[in-house]
């Protein structure tokens, strides 16, 4: 399974002012045991963050994605 993170689009920086645009937020699934992504019941994508103290759901086109760096050595 590809780990991901997340972070915010700097134009978007005020819908969200719980979320730092230049940080990347580990991507957790939206409901336990859920590791696809789906709509919501407006069709639209949201993608769940895990932040320091707690999660926050953002709309996925609000957001830049890359795989997690891999952070084993050798």
């Amino acid at each position: 399974m590809t780990r991901l993170q997340a972070r915010l689009k700097p134009e978007h920086r005020l819908l969200y002012p719980s979320l730092n645009s230049i940080t990347w937020y580990e991507v957790t699934p939206l409901f336990p045991g859920v590791t696809a992504r789906t709509l919501n019941m407006a069709g639209e994508r949201l993608t769940r963050l895990k932040t320091a103290h707690d999660y926050a759901t953002v709309h996925a086109e609000h957001l830049e994605f890359r795989s997690k760096p891999d952070t084993k050595e050798g």
